[in-house]
């Protein structure tokens, strides 16, 4: 949806049965009031509001204490990313083969895959791949696959991971060679009669995803109730063990989860693909090294400001963590030397000190602390830098309409699409930055970040969030130029 171009009125863009401050002091009374609601009671709240329009500070609390910020980190990691690689920043993958093992329709040797990073290659982009190679008129490899994932240091976990051992798909491990953000696709659906066993695949079908159905069974009705319990190996394989049962008029079950080891998954994918391809691949194992040849067929990716998008609008924690990563633009990437060029950048929008960490790309768990002036510092010095600005705004989710904002706003309906704004969610964590503005005036910029919340609370810290950001709406529509004001507010003469 896109918003209309007119100016919301005041009782347009603002919470249900409340006027639009018109001045600061209003405006300023109005978040008080919000703030004070008792789901924020023994919770550490710390906001800043600045008109980009004045230049002015708007309110203010807390501003300099450094909280955990959640999925807002990822502002600073995609700012950072289309500063430091460009929006035009493409990463490509490659398959490459030595030119004199090439012999009519047959490769007598290794085919190796070169990953460089992207952080959104996808089975269908090595379905292409494969597809270049068989262009090529080669039908068979006498050898196997050896995954070149030597742009980053080393497959695995980004910092903070290791804090909880959740074997979930936000926390997949990052490589240079990767493929489906890491992670792969269960799907459980019932038998064809009850008493059965369910029918179950996984997605892609590689040999180091392994599935143990026997427990479950297939019942009458629609009823389903399934457990999977994934038990990762030492060895880079997963296997997981499906009981319980489903009913027949049930719906098909689906269950996303991390792989173990990056290089082998994708060099299973590829091999996978190929043969769907028409080309035979004789090595099953899947080798790591560097390397050799001429390149035979390559991707490149969509372009960073695209993939920012997912990052920002959906909140990639994997997507994210990748793309930091190259921001180091050597060969053997590491998160060190990644967020040390990251922190000088920042550094240079002044956005440093004052109880700053940047600890990982994505926010996840406790690894980062951020105030509201970093934040509402770097969005501001971003929507100053035209290089930056389209594609930065643009990746952030719009309010009551896209990305992780579609389902909010609900009791501020008027103010939809007129915000563009980061959230961010944790155990005990609630932020929401961003900009809210109105037609023909320069927004406000703002930084709410709410840490020690019970989990019980986390619905109405949100609401009272909305609530702030619709009131930031409803005052740049009533302050921006030709807005009517009330009688209390207009000037008079001599």
């Amino acid at each position: 949806p896109v918003a209309a171009l007119t100016r919301p009125k005041a009782s347009q863009a603002e919470p249900r049965e409340a006027a639009a401050p018109h001045t600061p002091a209003e405006l300023a009374t109005r978040l008080d009031q919000l703030l004070a609601a008792p789901a924020l009671a023994d919770t550490r709240v710390a906001i800043l509001v600045r008109d980009l329009a004045t230049g002015k500070t708007l309110y203010a609390r807390a501003e300099d204490d450094a909280l955990n910020p959640a999925s807002n980190v990822k502002l600073l990691t995609t700012a950072a990313a289309l500063a430091l690689l460009g929006p035009a920043h493409r990463y490509e993958t490659r398959l490459l083969a030595r030119r004199d093992q090439l012999d009519g329709d047959t490769l007598r040797g290794e085919l190796y895959l070169r990953g460089g990073g992207d952080p959104a290659l996808t089975t269908g982009d090595l379905y292409e791949l494969a597809g270049e190679l068989r262009a090529r008129g080669i039908r068979h490899v006498t050898g196997g696959i050896t995954v070149d994932a030597t742009r980053f240091a080393r497959d695995g976990l980004p910092p903070g991971f290791d804090q909880k051992d959740e074997f979930a798909s936000y926390r997949a491990p990052v490589g240079a060679a990767t493929v489906n953000f890491n992670t792969f696709v269960v799907r459980v659906a019932p038998g064809k009669a009850a008493g059965q066993a369910p029918r179950v695949s996984v997605d892609p079908a590689v040999p180091s995803v392994t599935v143990d159905a026997s427990g479950a069974r297939t019942t009458e009705g629609r009823r389903r109730k399934l457990t999977v319990a994934p038990a990762p190996r030492d060895d880079g394989t997963v296997h997981l063990v499906i009981t319980g049962e489903i009913g027949e008029g049930a719906r098909m079950a689906s269950y996303r989860y991390p792989v173990a080891d990056p290089s082998r998954y994708a060099g299973e994918v590829l091999r996978l693909v190929l043969r769907q391809r028409g080309v035979r691949v004789d090595r099953r194992s899947i080798r790591r090294g560097k390397a050799r040849g001429r390149t035979l067929a390559s991707h490149r990716s969509a372009s960073l400001g695209e993939l920012v998008r997912w990052i920002n609008k959906h909140s990639n924690n994997f997507m994210a963590e990748q793309v930091l990563l190259t921001l180091d633009p050597e060969d053997g990437a590491t998160f060190e030397r990644a967020l040390a060029r990251a922190g000088a950048w920042l550094a240079q929008q002044g956005v440093a000190g004052s109880g700053l960490r940047h600890g990982n790309g994505s926010g996840l768990y406790d690894t980062n602390r951020v105030t509201p002036r970093h934040l509402v510092t770097l969005l501001s010095r971003v929507h100053e830098d035209f290089r930056l600005a389209p594609d930065f705004e643009a990746s952030l989710a719009i309010g009551g309409v896209d990305g992780t904002m579609r389902k909010r706003l609900k009791d501020a309906p008027q103010a939809a699409g007129w915000s563009r704004v980061k959230t961010g969610t944790l155990d005990g964590v609630s932020a929401l930055s961003g900009y809210a503005g109105a037609l023909g005036r320069r927004p406000l910029v703002f930084s709410i970040l709410v840490n020690d919340l019970p989990r019980r609370r986390l619905r109405e810290a949100r609401t009272i969030q909305d609530a702030v950001l619709a009131t930031l709406v409803a005052y740049a529509g009533a302050t921006a130029p030709g807005a009517t004001k009330p009688p209390s507010a207009a000037a008079t003469g001599p």
